[in-house]
């Protein structure tokens, strides 16, 4: 059975370690049984969702473009937009899947990549 990334987990956790307070709602690892039925990251543990909550520092709009910066990142979905790092002259285009991703940003990791678990970059940021 497929476990979370490093890459993944750490994701997070540099994210709690900056904004402690922060909602947690939407966060996602591991696929849940909608996902079980589909192709995604998430079932092979190379994908997190981090929840969009500005009030307590999280904000998607800013941290998406940070997670570009990383060279992990495979694509990110946020807002109805999606940034594939493999297509990056095409730059954010608009996203059509069933969620559109409003309430958290999805990260994608590069599967060669999943087990670097080095600080992402919004760990070195001052909350």
């Amino acid at each position: 059975m497929a476990q979370p990334s490093a890459a993944c987990k750490r994701a997070l956790a540099d994210a709690t370690a900056l904004c402690p307070n922060r909602n947690r709602e939407s966060d996602g690892l591991m696929g849940d049984g909608a996902h079980q039925q589909r192709k995604s990251d998430h079932n092979d543990g190379n994908a997190f969702d981090l929840t969009h909550d500005p009030a307590s520092g999280i904000d998607c709009n800013y941290f998406a473009k940070l997670a570009l910066l990383d060279f992990r990142v495979s694509y990110v979905i946020w807002n109805r937009q999606i940034y594939n790092t493999d297509m990056g002259e095409q730059g954010w285009r608009p996203y059509s899947g069933s969620n559109g991703h409003t309430r958290h940003m999805h990260v994608s990791v590069k599967a060669a990549l999943r087990d670097i678990g080095s600080p992402w970059p919004w760990a070195s940021l001052e909350s």
